[in-house]
């Protein structure tokens, strides 16, 4: 499709998280005394910044001083997990290569503070094909505000008529809408075809191969 610029989800979309962020987020809360979410909860709630969802989870009753503890024990968790635990599905690092070759500009708009983003690419081996990296902690409105997109497009200096947003939940399909942009659901990631049908994107996706076929079309 003629988009200029391609913008992704992380979690879900270009690498598999879910077994790090599953294994981090139960033993934080166990750390903490609290119940361990199940994973699919955990899952579900998988592109949302952790200072939503792990209230949503059960930390409700935590007042902000243990709240941010909570949050700590899992960030380091989640760096010792990163380690074995998050895997690029298979065939993002040809097509991200693909996009590079063609000077498509490319971003990663991401729930995740931007410098673990950017240590997971980097450990994937895909930050040189990255050019813009936005994190919750370079927002002040989450997921599905467009603020992520928005700035990701001034620093790419792009206009949202020529891009393209790629996500696995429909909180990133909203966020493209609202944005002005395209939008792309890829079914392997947090939520199921039905669920992401629903946000109505202007492409849906199910395999990395026809997400190849769109984008390199």
């Amino acid at each position: 499709m003629p988009a200029n610029i391609i913008l992704f989800d992380f979690d879900g979309t270009l690498a598999d998280s879910a077994q790090c962020a599953i294994l981090a987020t139960r033993q934080a809360f166990r750390d903490h005394h609290l119940p361990a979410p199940a994973d699919a909860a955990i899952v579900q709630q998988m592109g949302i910044p952790i200072e939503r969802c792990f209230r949503t989870l059960g930390a409700t009753a935590l007042d902000d001083d243990a709240f941010a503890a909570l949050l700590a024990t899992f960030r380091q968790h989640y760096a010792v997990a990163a380690e074995s635990h998050i895997r690029l599905y298979p065939g993002i690092a040809a097509l991200l290569a693909a996009l590079k070759a063609q000077q498509r500009q490319t971003g990663i708009v991401s729930s995740k503070k931007t410098a673990i983003l950017r240590a997971n690419c980097e450990q994937l081996g895909i930050s040189a094909h990255i050019d813009v990296f936005i994190g919750s902690d370079t927002v002040q409105h989450y997921k599905p505000h467009p603020e992520g997109i928005r700035l990701a497009l001034a620093a790419l200096d792009g206009d949202p008529a020529t891009a393209l947003y790629i996500g696995d939940a429909t909180t990133d399909i909203e966020m493209g809408h609202a944005a002005g942009v395209k939008t792309c659901a890829v079914t392997w990631g947090a939520h199921d075809k039905a669920a992401l049908a629903a946000s109505a994107p202007d492409f849906v996706v199910e395999d990395v191969a026809a997400l190849q076929r769109l984008l390199l079309a």
